[in-house]
């Protein structure tokens, strides 16, 4: 038998439209009038009503179709998220909803009863097996709900574990008036939603199941009914639940964000498990909140106040007396320990006061060779870690000119000498001798700075010029050390620590680069006056500009030992290493440092 349905429409694409999407199965008649709707809507199981009609709007036609008590289905054609609800529509249907969906839709209003009200057989399998056991287990919590509010809670939270799902509701579903409701929401603000539009209504109204990869791109998607925090472009599934009677008493519907995957078969059969299980437990627990409501309002006032049941149905520990758990003793007892512990340390406990600055490794028989006078650098002589003599030559300058200089005064003085020998008695030759000596000497001088050597015995520290470079007068060529020379440790400490440091106060020392290797070592000489950052810096030499120095300063040394260990490895010092020092210069109990007043006790 073919389902009649009444386009009552003054556009006939209206009709033509319903006739490819519900094909043979569906006698599809037009009406032009609202006159001509009226009268023949009774012998049609479904009535879509367009947007006008020749005669009138369809405000028109739905008030007469009430007028002449009409209860044929209605479905509305238009935007479901620009019209307003109407409790007289059944559903509210955009023309691209897809041709099976109006099909499913048509047909289970006609007939009056949904498509697809319980979940089919699947045959046995491990995934089905799985599916059925994480359904039983969501169910079993599910069935501890003695509320709807509480059923509710319960199905949006079993949903976010079955699926993975970010957001969950489930929303009630009243079959006589086409209401959705959800307990929390009404509780709150109240709960208008009707199963006229969206996922959610379709669902009621068909008992079919719904996967959208994208909610926007579905023609039936609302959000204000289906998910009102949703932007357009989540994973959408609607599940519906069925009781023993195949209405569809509850719609579940799970959530995921674009950046999740989409819900796929398993998600539709993993869900459809679950609501299969939890259809009979809606439907027992709507029967007992009706039966309760109908003998509360029978009686007028029920024997006990509200406040008492809600205090009864509460969890409580023990049934005559109420017991605590025996986790209380224990953290009554743990709690205890705290704060006896708490006590302790604030009594034993000390709270340090350290004195912290900047550190530099320094050899104590260490000197610099500097250069005399100007010049290119020749050759170098010498190489880092070589063993010297004292005078050893080190470096030598381009002398050519200065050579020259010597051989023609050596040369003149020669031809000189002759003259004076045959004429001894001549002044003139006599003084030209006695000039020719004295720049001879001044020239070898001369010649003599243009060689670098070694003030004294020891070994080349490092070298810090090369074959060709141009260096001036005091420029630093090598720095030679005594390899049986100590080592010591400069820190530059806070100078107003000064009164509070001493000779033989420890002292703890962490080289830059090697974290945690801390040395500890004993003070020997702490000086008597602060300097300022920049006399500091002038003490050091050559390195004192990498070093941090802020504010009067007060110099502590202390001597090292021949090598240092980090991460199990030994390491010699270096001169010129830095470092960071500590030196404890205050030692308080914390209950003094937190109550001032207690040190004068």
């Amino acid at each position: 038998m073919k389902l009649p349905v009444l386009v009552a429409s003054a556009d006939a694409a209206d009709g033509a439209w319903l006739r490819r999407c519900l094909g043979d199965a569906v006698d599809v008649a037009m009406a032009v009038t609202v006159d001509d709707a009226v009268a023949r809507a009774g012998a049609a199981r479904v009535v879509v009503v367009g947007d006008a009609l020749a005669d009138g709007d369809a405000a028109a036609l739905l008030e007469r179709l009430d007028g002449a008590e009409v209860a044929t289905p209605r479905v509305r054609l238009g935007d479901p998220r620009a019209l307003a609800v109407d409790p007289r529509v059944a559903f509210v249907l955009s023309r691209d909803v897809p041709a099976a969906a109006v099909a499913a839709l048509l047909v289970s209003l006609g007939w009056g009863r949904p498509a697809t009200p319980v979940t089919p057989h699947r045959e046995l399998d491990a995934d089905e097996a799985r599916r059925r056991e994480r359904a039983f287990a969501a169910s079993r919590k599910l069935a501890a709900a003695a509320d709807l509010p509480g059923a509710e809670a319960a199905a949006a939270t079993a949903l976010l574990d079955l699926v993975g799902a970010e957001r969950a509701h489930c929303v009630f579903v009243d079959a006589a008036s086409g209401e959705l409701w959800s307990a929390e929401r009404a509780a709150a603000d109240g709960d208008d939603r009707r199963a006229d539009r969206g996922l959610a209504g379709w669902t009621a109204r068909t008992g079919g199941a719904i996967a959208v990869a994208r909610a926007a791109a579905d023609p039936r998607w609302v959000a204000a009914v289906d998910d009102p925090p949703a932007r357009g472009d989540e994973r959408v599934l609607v599940v519906p639940v069925a009781g023993a009677d195949r209405d569809v008493h509850a719609v579940l519907i799970a959530v995921r964000g674009p950046a999740r995957p989409a819900f796929d078969a398993g998600d539709v059969a993993t869900v459809q498990a679950f609501a299969h299980l939890a259809g009979p437990l809606l439907e027992q627990l709507a029967h007992h909140v009706e039966a309760s409501t109908y003998l509360d309002e029978a009686r007028g006032e029920p024997l006990f106040r509200r406040e008492a049941l809600d205090a009864y149905a509460e969890r409580r520990w023990g049934d005559v007396v109420r017991v605590a758990p025996t986790w209380i003793r224990w953290a009554y007892w743990g709690l205890v320990l705290i704060l006896v512990g708490a006590g302790i340390f604030l009594v034993e406990g000390r709270v340090h006061t350290w004195s912290r600055g900047p550190a530099v490794v320094r050899m104590e028989a260490r000197s610099e060779i500097a250069a005399r006078t100007a010049g290119n650098v020749a050759a170098v002589e010498v190489a880092p870690g070589a063993r010297v003599a004292a005078g050893q030559i080190v470096a030598r300058l381009d002398q050519n000119v200065q050579a020259a200089e010597v051989a023609r005064l050596e040369r003149e003085l020669e031809a000189r000498l002759r003259e004076r020998l045959l004429s001894p008695t001549d002044p003139v030759t006599g003084e030209a001798v006695a000039r020719l000596r004295l720049e001879l000497e001044r020239a070898r001088a001369g010649l003599d700075e243009r060689v670098v050597r070694a003030p004294a015995a020891g070994v080349i520290g490092d070298v810090r010029v090369r074959a060709g470079q141009r260096i001036e007068p005091g420029d630093v060529v090598a720095s030679i050390v005594d390899a049986g020379s100590a080592v010591e440790v400069v820190a530059f400490l806070p100078g107003g620590d000064r009164p509070r440091l001493a000779p033989g106060q420890k002292m703890r020392l962490e080289l830059d680069g090697y974290r945690y290797a801390y040395q500890e070592l004993v003070v020997e000489v702490v000086a008597t006056e602060a300097l300022g950052p920049e006399e500091a810096r002038r003490y050091l030499g050559r390195i004192g500009e990498s070093v941090p120095l802020r504010g009067p300063v007060v110099l502590v040394r202390a001597r090292l030992p021949d090598e240092f260990v980090a991460d199990g490895v030994p390491y010699r010092y270096i001169d010129g290493m830095g470092g960071t020092v500590e030196i404890e210069v205050e030692s308080e109990r914390v209950i003094d440092a937190l109550i001032p007043g207690l040190r004068r006790l």
